[in-house]
């Protein structure tokens, strides 16, 4: 699966740098780079995450201008989560299908038609918010969730809790659609292994990481 993982989500970064805005746009987007570029306090929530990695990214020698850098970074950002709902849905069509290959085609067209949809493609070429921040965040606690949905019991299960809660926490400083994933997180504990919630010192921990992130 990982080969044609990485074939596919280079496809996906391949389109949209094609497709890349040459330099700022409208509504937000200006706002959002300056921020960035002086390490400043864009409007409210304020999204110091997306300030913090913006900023890093924008050091990068990958492109003369610096709206540039910034634009390439939401297409990064979405290359990568198209990744990620690969192998959530790969996770899927193992079920669904018998044969290999359908399997993979079958993760691969759900992730092409996720990267490809309208909101997506239009928030992956210029960096018009923080959506493709939050989008990767979303993409890698579902994969994890996933994970740990198979194995409830297994020698990573808590860890991954924990690493959960503060990507839920770190999702939410980037921006409130950070906590989108908590109720499915919730949902999928109380489905799997309602047991957990007993578990104080378990629940402390993922609290705590929870507030680390924030």
């Amino acid at each position: 699966a990982w080969p044609v993982l990485c074939f596919m989500a280079v496809g996906v970064f391949a389109l949209y740098a094609a497709t890349l805005a040459p330099s700022t746009a409208m509504w937000d987007t200006s706002e959002y780079m300056a921020a960035a570029k002086v390490l400043g306090i864009p409007h409210p929530p304020g999204n110091p995450l997306f300030v913090l990695v913006a900023y890093l990214f924008g050091t990068l020698p990958i492109a003369s201008a610096f709206a540039v850098r910034i634009n390439l970074m939401a297409a990064a950002a979405s290359a990568a989560s198209a990744g990620l709902w690969f192998l959530v849905a790969n996770e899927v069509t193992r079920k669904l299908f018998a044969e290999r290959w359908a399997q993979l085609a079958a993760a691969t067209v759900c992730a092409l038609a996720g990267a490809t949809s309208f909101t997506v493609w239009n928030q992956s070429v210029v960096n018009e918010k923080v959506y493709t921040i939050s989008l990767i965040g979303i993409a890698v606690i579902s994969w994890l969730m996933v994970r740990w949905s198979d194995d409830p019991d297994g020698a990573r299960a808590d860890r991954i809790l924990i690493v959960v809660s503060f990507l839920l926490g770190l999702g939410y400083a980037n921006h409130p659609a950070g906590f989108l994933p908590l109720p499915a997180v919730g949902i999928a504990v109380l489905a799997r292994r309602p047991q957990v919630l007993l578990r104080w010192r378990l629940v402390l921990a993922c609290v705590g990481a929870l507030v680390l992130g924030l």
